[in-house]
């Protein structure tokens, strides 16, 4: 793939051929040997491998003091940007626009990168960055379907945009840092493998984020949905039984155990399902009263045999008679 990305290293550093034994690259590139360069501010080592379809930069920094690197991008690509190991955040800074997007240590973003000059603005301390681009020509033919947080960096890729683009951030584990390990072993210059371990590795980080994303961002939304199901069928169980229903009959219908139920009425609602259910039951109670229905008749239609428990159980709630209630209500 032609080189359109340049971490412009040797506007603030110097190359060199010695390193501090203690510095050195968090993952191996073992295709080449890493690029040493030194300032006043500290040590980068940079690491590169260009594939057909895609192209790696790894870059080590051990700085005393914040520095900005100079980045040149001479073409509209896709980028992965990964920060696997940090003490502090990173921010890639569009400076056509100023905008800058974050990335906290054990962290991954997508971008659309179009032509421009960008900064890489690297705290004090010790960080490996991960960078990988590669042509976003790979979505064609709806196969992009599966991964709808990159719909937007992708769409702006087919259109050209001139404005660059990011995607939500998701968490870079060991399982990650596993992968690209592997993906930076298999390269080896010269050997036609590699451009089937670039490609193959390009599909295996695409997929494991959106598995991060899923775990992080998707199951909550779930899981917020399967509460707000919950509530509903509890309230209309309330609605049509009364009391007479059992909660353990609410998480066979919603085909979740009793225990995951209440984890998650109490979560969004705060409440346990006894609790809510209790509350529902008050509301109804308190409706029919309200509107004049007999004691003995509410009584009935919330579930109870016998009008006497219904009103020990009202009482108990409200502190109040069914007749005080009324009387309270309309005057």
């Amino acid at each position: 793939m032609k080189k359109n990305t340049h971490f412009r290293l040797s506007q603030r550093f110097q190359k060199v051929d010695d390193m501090p034994p203690d510095f050195i690259p968090y993952l191996k590139l073992a295709a080449v040997p890493p690029i040493a360069y030194r300032s006043n501010v500290g040590y980068i080592l940079h690491q590169q491998f260009d594939g057909l379809v895609g192209f790696i930069n790894c870059l080590d920094f051990d700085l005393k003091a914040t520095e900005r690197i100079p980045i040149e991008i001479k073409g509209n690509d896709m980028h992965m940007l990964y920060l696997p190991e940090g003490e502090q955040g990173i921010v890639l800074s569009d400076k056509k626009t100023h905008v800058g997007q974050a990335i906290a240590p054990q962290r991954g973003r997508f971008f659309y990168l179009p032509e421009g000059d960008y900064e890489l603005w690297v705290p004090s301390g010790r960080h490996f960055v991960f960078n990988f681009y590669f042509r976003g020509s790979i979505f064609r033919d709806g196969n992009e379907k599966p991964f709808p947080y990159l719909y937007d960096l992708i769409a702006d890729f087919r259109n050209g945009s001139d404005q660059s683009s990011s995607s939500i951030d998701f968490k870079v584990g060991n399982r990650t840092c596993l992968l690209i390990k592997t993906i930076l072993s298999n390269l080896k210059r010269g050997d036609l493998d590699s451009e089937v371990n670039i490609l193959w590795g390009i599909k295996k980080l695409i997929k494991l984020s959106k598995e991060k994303i899923f775990e992080e961002y998707d199951k909550i939304s779930e899981s917020h949905l399967k509460s707000k199901e919950a509530y509903a069928s509890i309230k209309q169980a309330v609605a049509e039984y009364g009391q007479g229903f059992k909660l353990s009959d609410i998480a066979v219908q919603l085909n979740i155990s009793k225990d995951y139920l209440h984890l998650l009425i109490h979560s969004y609602y705060g409440l346990s399902p006894q609790e809510l259910k209790i509350e529902f039951m008050l509301d109804l109670a308190k409706r029919y009263i309200a509107d004049g229905m007999n004691t003995d008749a509410v009584a009935y239609e919330m579930g109870y045999s016998a009008p006497s428990s219904f009103v020990r159980f009202f009482k108990k709630k409200t502190g109040m008679t069914t007749t005080e209630f009324f009387k309270r209500n309309n005057q």
